[in-house]
């Protein structure tokens, strides 16, 4: 983080940090202006672990091999950040001069638990802002929308026996067997997007008992729901409450549920000013159009851009095919042609 401050900062833009524990922190360069309505170019730093399998080449080396560059991150998504970076250096350096500000905004802890995205959004720093260009990877196509992420945690408590006697204990792994079976069926209310289809659910997580022959007091599951606009997570959270309830008339556990992340759904309307530039700029440096639609998984820009009240859009170079596998990789060409790409948006939204 600290190299790419030093970057920009040699290149006459402001940077500051944002410390979070752990020797994390957000970055946050910025070519200033007077007015508002400014544009932020946003990506993150941390990257997932490269996985058992065994790679090709070194995960952390950057290796350059026939136009790739190959390393965890290279599409998820330091190439994105590496872009958008050099976007701002170059309209500095040729003394670019913006109506409002031109932000880069780098989080930490997306991949985790979007800590770097909640405090940038806590802080104040991005206020004024309109436009967001998340730059996950889309293969430079522009994506106007993405679903929401809750992921509900519900622990239920029974009661310990001999393995032997089991009509002595309260079963908790007995109970979020039904549980789960019961919210994989359960009819959650949607009305289905054009763009982002239907909710999905997940029982990902479950953790429970500790032997054999032992009754399992505690068992939990972690749920993963990607969520459509118009769902509320309020109403989700009752659903479950009230299925708990009728569970625990056969299985008097006690239950509780924690919210272990809730981002909303987005969607950016087909006719904003932050998606025509997206288009026009992809249409012009790449020579095609670009495929507008939406996403299945969810970004910072879920907590950044609704308390701005700002239009999002996701745009990044790299495939999603790539994302989280070994030997992950991006095309150079198409890293040069996202400088283009970000270059094209910030002119056409903050040009004079």
């Amino acid at each position: 983080m600290r190299h790419l401050g030093d970057y920009l900062a040699s290149h006459g833009l402001s940077v500051e940090y944002q410390p979070l524990a752990n020797r994390r922190a957000n970055l946050i360069a910025r070519l200033p202006a007077a007015g508002d309505g400014h544009l932020v170019l946003c990506g993150h730093m941390d990257v997932v672990h490269p996985g058992a399998t065994a790679w090709e080449h070194d995960p952390f080396a950057a290796d350059v091999v026939d136009g790739r560059l190959i390393g965890r991150g290279a599409t998820d998504m330091k190439g994105g950040v590496a872009a958008m970076a050099q976007a701002m250096v170059d309209l500095a350096t040729e003394g670019f001069q913006p109506r409002a500000d031109l932000i880069l905004a780098i989080t930490c802890g997306e991949e985790v638990d979007m800590a770097g995205a909640r405090l940038l959004d806590a802080s104040g720093a991005l206020s004024g802002t309109a436009h967001v260009i998340i730059g996950e990877p889309t293969g430079l196509d522009v994506f106007r929308a993405e679903k929401g992420v809750f992921w509900p945690r519900v622990t239920a408590h029974g009661h310990t026996a001999h393995g032997a006697m089991p009509h002595l204990g309260i079963n908790a792994i007995s109970f979020m067997a039904r549980l789960i079976t019961r919210l994989e069926a359960y009819p959650f209310s949607f009305v289905e997007s054009d763009l982002l289809g239907k909710p999905t659910l997940s029982v990902n997580v479950i953790e429970g008992g500790v032997k054999t022959n032992v009754v399992a007091d505690q068992c939990s599951i972690n749920v993963d729901m990607r969520l459509v606009p118009g769902q509320e997570t309020k109403q989700i959270v009752a659903v479950i409450e009230d299925i708990c309830a009728d569970l625990r008339r056969d299985i008097p556990v006690t239950t509780e549920i924690e919210v272990l992340q809730d981002a909303p759904p987005l969607e950016t309307s087909a006719g904003s000013p932050t998606v025509a530039a997206a288009t026009s700029a992809v249409r012009r440096i790449c020579g095609r159009d670009p495929r507008v639609g939406g996403v299945s998984y969810a970004t910072d820009g879920a907590l950044i851009a609704p308390s701005l009240g700002a239009d999002m859009i996701i745009c990044g170079p790299g495939g999603v095919d790539q994302l989280h596998q070994p030997n992950e990789w991006v095309a150079i060409s198409q890293l040069e042609q996202a400088v283009g790409v970000y270059r094209s948006i910030a002119e056409a939204i903050l040009g004079a």
